[in-house]
């Protein structure tokens, strides 16, 4: 009996074994789809909705993501029946926005950035922390602006707590770089 089970196992592995073919894919295309965006516009300036990729991508350099993520070139010939000298484009997320303002030529002429509550860089951390041992951050807000793409004022407000106290501490993180580099 073993002998005949064993025997038509055997016989149906090697059934399976003969009809199986094997099939040659095509090669695939995949395509990359573009952040599903929506533009509003209110008289002369036009909002754009932030699609992060990730988590804090758009309030990690809002600059280099409105580079990567918005074509104002597209964006004029699109609307090239309109006759404007500047157009000012806000870029937003919930913790803050961007406002790009643009020659007629497509040139970005100054940049102004205002976030809340985000994850402040380590140079800036460690400041607050190194003068001010044993208190709490609760809040922070950081504006900056700039000509071009280049930033020229950077201001850190950050609201600390300790026992009952509090307190407002202002920072400009290029102060803080320069005597970062003459310290080291």
């Amino acid at each position: 009996m073993k002998s005949v089970i064993f025997s038509l196992l055997l016989l149906v592995a090697a059934t399976f074994t003969q009809a199986q073919e094997i099939t040659q894919l095509d090669e695939a295309e995949v395509g990359f789809a573009s952040l599903n965006t929506k533009i509003t516009r209110v008289g002369n300036t036009f909002s754009y909705k932030v699609k992060e990729t990730y988590t804090g991508e758009f309030i990690q350099d809002p600059i280099a993501f409105m580079k990567a993520n918005f074509d104002i070139q597209n964006f004029i010939e699109e609307n090239e029946g309109e006759d404007y000298d500047t157009y000012l484009v806000s870029f937003s997320c919930s913790k803050g926005s961007l406002h790009a303002n643009f020659n007629k030529e497509g040139d970005l002429v100054n940049t102004s950035q205002k976030f809340i509550n985000i994850l402040l860089p380590h140079e800036i951390r460690q400041e607050v922390y190194r003068n001010n041992i044993g208190w709490t951050v609760t809040k922070n807000k950081y504006v900056a602006s700039g000509n071009g793409d280049r930033l020229e004022k950077e201001k850190y407000r950050i609201k600390l707590e300790k026992d009952g106290q509090k307190k407002i501490v202002k920072l400009d993180p290029m102060e803080i770089r320069k005597t970062n580099v003459a310290s080291n």
